[in-house]
């Protein structure tokens, strides 16, 4: 029978080596000295806990610090082994599949990007995802490196607890249990979430969000969701489904939505709704260097386009985009007055306008916001633009190692 106090060391030594693990993360390269400055542990406790990592693969020994003193034993660089594995990051868009495959210090290794216009089902879709992921992770896993998991992100509600896909709306599926499909495909964890969610954390993790204790996460796109970190950890509600922001009504009597309602966030702050409007204006007769791009072809507008256009001067792109742009930072607004948070992070396609978008946005912030909220909170565009979903699946692996490395080690 276990005792009460093994159960106790075997919790604390636990704790402790999240401790070392996270403070390597954030603050790599550091001595065995700084590490017990920074964490508060002992030596004695930090020289023990390095041997365990070291031994284990997860941390190496990076040579000698050059400030360290030159009288006595000199202090030695640690920090996170990128050899002790690989971690592979995928999403599902509306019309995209995204993968990569990074090592544990999260540096990029191999990458795959594709459109999936050209496949016409769920199934299809779902199995040319499992070509890909069967490439990378074929590539990851030679040698001695093992593949630590996967994080895959869907545009969608998802009952994280069985990684069932339950909604999304903007593909049409329904009640698609992804968790159990690749895990039956991989000898590895899966883990499912929603794409805003996951990009949330990745830009926590490893991008614009790395010191803040509070991001607002938004993603506009085809569709618009949100994510929420707290101290590090995603925000996801009662049943799980915390950051369906672009489903908010903000106009009641406004435009039908793929999710049943009308006046959504989604309907009037998303790329969707970028085009339409270039296409109104254009329909209404206003001259555009966009008519010639595409050849007279409206069905071919991309944000794209329509950033190069707006930053070559032509109204109608301009106009399109500022619209936009004061929709989203309406409702940018509501939710800083609701969440008060330290950080909003906007990403997705149409963070590429930055440029026309970021001035309409902070506008309606500072006119909407209450001013004690708009000024605690900063506004900027996420870091990893397009690949923050997929960089949020390695993070959500890499949470999972580090938030429990005993049964990894």
């Amino acid at each position: 029978m276990t005792s009460l106090t093994s159960i106790d060391h075997t919790t604390m030594r636990e704790m402790n080596l999240v401790l070392v693990l996270n403070t390597l993360r954030q603050n790599a390269p550091i001595s065995r000295a700084e590490l017990a400055r920074m964490t508060g542990l002992r030596k004695a406790t930090i020289s023990s806990l390095v041997r365990d990592l070291l031994t284990g693969g997860f941390v190496q020994d990076t040579g000698v610090d050059p400030s360290s003193t030159q009288i006595g034993r000199p202090s030695r660089y640690l920090e996170l082994n990128p050899e002790a594995g690989n971690i592979i990051g995928a999403e599902i868009g509306v019309d995209f599949i995204s993968v990569i495959t990074t090592n544990f210090a999260a540096g990029i290794t191999a990458r795959k990007h594709e459109s999936t216009l050209d496949l016409d089902t769920q199934e299809e879709i779902i199995d040319r995802t499992i070509e890909i992921l069967k490439e990378i992770y074929k590539e990851a896993s030679q040698g001695d490196q093992p593949v630590f998991g996967i994080g895959l992100g869907v545009p969608g509600l998802v009952d994280e607890s069985t990684g069932t896909l339950l909604f999304a709306p903007n593909l049409g599926w329904r009640d698609v249990p992804l968790r159990k499909i690749f895990e039956g495909e991989f000898n590895v964890p899966v883990y499912v979430d929603n794409e805003a969610n996951l990009a949330a954390l990745g830009e926590t993790y490893f991008g614009a969000g790395q010191d803040s204790n509070f991001v607002l996460y938004i993603v506009s796109g085809i569709g618009l969701g949100g994510g929420i970190v707290l101290n590090g950890q995603l925000l996801t509600g009662s049943g799980g489904f915390t950051g369906e922001v672009g489903h908010m009504t903000l106009d009641p009597t406004g435009l039908h939505c793929n999710c049943g309602n009308y006046g959504c966030w989604e309907t009037v702050a998303s790329q969707r709704s970028v085009f339409r409007r270039v296409r109104e204006a254009i329909t209404k007769g206003k001259k555009s260097s966009l008519i010639d791009t595409i050849d007279g072809d409206l069905s071919k507008l991309t944000i794209p386009l329509v950033v190069e256009a707006a930053n070559s001067g032509d109204q109608v792109a301009c106009q399109a985009l500022e619209e936009t742009g004061y929709w989203l930072g309406l409702g940018i607004a509501n939710l800083m007055n609701a969440l008060n948070p330290q950080r909003v992070i906007i990403g997705g396609t149409l963070s590429l306008a930055k440029e026309c978008l970021m001035p309409a946005i902070r506008d309606v912030v500072n006119q909407r916001a209450l001013p004690w909220v708009a000024e605690t909170a900063e506004i900027m565009i996420a870091e990893h633009g397009a690949d923050a979903c997929v960089i949020g699946g390695i993070a959500t692996v890499y949470q999972k190692i580090l938030s429990q490395p005993t049964g990894w080690l």
